[in-house]
């Protein structure tokens, strides 16, 4: 079943893939980050959720390359 918290970094991560402003950009993948931080924190103190955890895996290393991808300077 998926939680509120899952629900929520899902649908923060949805919106900075989505976003086409790149003047908007970085703050919607900073939220969508800040939202994948604080959910794989609570995994770890709760049993594992494997499916979720590669989930946010994918989700962090597409954030990585969009930030590589609009932000040339970026490592």
């Amino acid at each position: 079943m998926k939680t509120g918290k899952s629900l929520e970094w899902q649908a923060l991560y949805q919106k900075a893939i989505a976003e086409r402003d790149p003047e908007q950009l970085p703050e919607e993948i900073g939220r969508a980050e800040a939202a994948i931080l604080s959910r794989l924190k609570n995994l770890r103190e709760a049993e594992a959720d494997e499916p979720e955890r590669r989930a946010i895996e994918d989700a962090l290393a597409t954030l990585r390359a969009l930030k590589v991808q609009h932000f040339p300077g970026w490592k």
